[in-house]
């Protein structure tokens, strides 16, 4: 089956209420701020996404977006694969549906000044924050040995240092 890319943007109101499904990718040179943190060419990313009506009649957007990408290892240096995976569920803020009235889980989404949200930004968003923090191989794989670093040696002697105040001290004397 071929993939064909996700729209950029979609007004999210409409598309849950004809239950539309999107499944295909979104192109990984068009996320730049993903892009920033990668060595290599993002590749396209597998995602899937759902509009649809919940029990309590919310509007919501459930996706998922999975992709492996090559990251620098912040331990050595060099690049390492990292697969990330995000699954996510957005509500759209209208004036019918506030953040108040909305699950814990639904993350509120604010719309454009069309009524719509670009998809694009909210995969990279998704796709940024399950990055791992440092981004490291595994101790037994990196060819950084965690036990052969040193660590600096911090001084505990206080040196003598001039106090800013001493002249107001003087001027106090006198």
């Amino acid at each position: 089956m071929q993939k064909v890319r996700v729209p950029i943007t979609v007004d999210p109101v409409k598309s849950a209420g004809k239950q539309l499904t999107y499944i295909g990718i979104v192109p990984g040179k068009s996320l730049v701020r993903l892009q920033e943190l990668l060595v290599e060419a993002c590749p396209d990313i597998d995602v899937s996404l759902n509009f649809d009506i919940d029990e309590q009649g919310i509007k919501r957007i459930r996706g998922e977006a999975q992709v492996t990408v090559q990251a620098s290892c912040e331990r050595c240096g060099d690049p390492m694969t990292v697969p990330l995976q995000s699954t996510f569920i957005y509500a759209p803020l209208t004036r019918r549906q506030t953040a108040t009235d909305m699950p814990e889980e639904y993350e509120p989404i604010e719309l454009d000044e069309l009524g719509e949200v670009n998809l694009h930004e909210l995969v990279e968003d998704e796709l940024i924050l399950a990055m791992p923090v440092v981004v490291k191989h595994d101790e037994r794989e990196c060819r950084v040995d965690s036990n052969a670093m040193k660590w600096g040696v911090i001084d505990d002697s206080p040196e003598a240092k001039d106090n800013p105040f001493a002249v107001l001290q003087e001027l106090k004397r006198k």
